[in-house]
């Protein structure tokens, strides 16, 4: 039986209500009867937008996924432009500062000649910038050369780049791309580090060469537009327990009972997939095997002393570094009001990861994300990890797939996420004949 026939569509269980699932239920919607399972109370994944009431107007306040641009996303701006979605533009920028020094350097410094660094800085600043120039010039040489397979900490090592520089740098940009802790940095593959400086520019994601835009309204809009078009079953707040393949089809099951359906799509990440899978496939099996995840804790609040003292040194995207008990802990703060680019009565702030407290009356909300820790375990499994799906019942995605358009090194964001889901239905319904 065909996809398109008139007597039968195919059931199809989305286990998960992110942006991979979405993306694969948005695929199949013309395909396939889609029931969507998700164990909490909203749609959306990462793409969760806390909507703030001022002064009768409602401000649409992003939270974990927040900006894109066209070349980096090309599979997520062709879906916004199906679903109509506006986007704001967004002018980048990024400040380094210390609270316990009051050392301060972001966009503005980083673009100096080097007459003027020598001149007005301190020497600690200069070597950063010196060995900033140098990874990236460096980075981009040995990329090419494929001199960069290896951990990132060894990397560095192999160049003689300073702890200044590791600390005050790398760790700071790094932990805002990929949500992952210091300490973890330093497995990341340096080919996906250098690859995405390359792919967008020295700042990061608080570049300015690059065209970044965010979603209007907050990335809620593109994900209540999405479940429109798909229309399917959406089982809120109803976790899945357990997904059991079988030669006619995929048993479901849920804490109030089991469902069966032709086909499954399990867009959940990959520690969490490893354990709803009641009878795994051997790639399956190894392929999820020795996934890692980390999760970090992001609070919305209006408290301005997770900023830099200076006001006018507020840009979108502030890496601070304070010591605690002893160990410096270094922590992102998004200015939301800059990043989305709406005026305000009050300042916003995300923060990732802060290592003190935050005013109690000043938290909006709180919320744990969790991310795939990309190591090279992880990076070498995107050379197969699409055959995970080739003539199983259960089709996988997440964002720990990377995106055929951006190659291996797209891996943990949502283009990745998106782009998976894309992949797994076209998988199934190339399946369906």
């Amino acid at each position: 039986m065909t996809a398109n026939s008139s007597t039968h569509r195919p059931r199809v269980a989305v286990v998960g209500a992110g942006v991979a699932g979405i993306s694969a239920a948005y695929a199949l919607r013309e395909h396939a009867e889609i029931t969507m399972f998700e164990q909490d109370g909203r749609p959306g994944g990462h793409a969760n937008t806390i909507e703030v009431e001022e002064n009768g107007r409602t401000l649409g306040i992003d939270t974990a996924f927040v900006v894109f641009n066209r070349p980096s996303y090309p599979n997520m701006t062709r879906f916004f432009d199906e679903l109509d979605v506006e986007a704001v533009e967004h002018l980048g920028g990024f400040n380094f500062f210390d609270l316990d020094t009051g050392t301060e350097y972001g966009s503005a410094e980083m673009n100096l000649g080097e007459a003027d660094v020598a001149t007005r800085y301190s020497e600690r600043f200069r070597t950063v910038w010196r060995e900033a120039r140098r990874f990236h010039e460096e980075g981009r040489r040995d990329f090419f050369r494929k001199r960069t397979d290896m951990p990132l900490g060894e990397y560095l090592d192999r160049g003689g780049y300073s702890q200044e520089f590791r600390h005050s740098y790398v760790v700071l940009l790094a932990t805002a791309v990929w949500s992952v802790p210091a300490e973890l940095i330093w497995e990341m593959p340096a080919t996906t580090v250098i690859a995405f400086f390359m792919a967008h520019d020295e700042g990061g994601l608080g570049g300015r060469r690059v065209d970044w835009r965010t979603v209007r309204g907050g990335s809620i809009s593109y994900v209540r537009k999405a479940i429109a078009a798909i229309n399917p079953k959406l089982r809120l707040g109803e976790a899945v327990t357990g997904v059991r393949q079988e030669e006619d089809g995929v048993t479901v099951a849920t804490a109030g009972g089991s469902e069966h359906f032709d086909y499954a799509v399990v867009a959940a990440h990959g520690d969490q997939a490893r354990a709803l899978l009641d009878n795994p496939t051997d790639v399956q099996r190894a392929t999820l095997g020795n996934i890692r995840y980390n999760a970090s804790t992001a609070i919305l609040h209006t408290d301005p002393t997770v900023m830099p003292p200076t006001r006018q040194r507020w840009e979108s995207w502030n890496y601070g570094k304070v010591t605690v008990d002893g160990q410096v802990r270094p922590y992102v703060a998004y200015y939301m009001n800059r990043l989305h680019g709406f005026t305000a009565e009050k300042d916003y702030f995300v923060t990732l990861d802060y290592p003190l407290a935050v005013r109690e009356e000043a938290v909006i909300r709180e919320m744990s994300y969790s991310h795939p820790v990309i190591d090279m375990n992880l990076r070498n499994l995107q050379a197969t990890i699409y055959q995970v799906n080739e003539g199983t019942r259960v089709k996988l995605c997440g964002s720990y797939f990377h995106s055929k358009q951006q190659y291996f090194d797209q891996i943990g964001s949502h283009e990745a996420a998106f782009s998976s889901g894309m992949e797994a239905a076209k998988q199934l319904l190339r399946e369906l004949g």
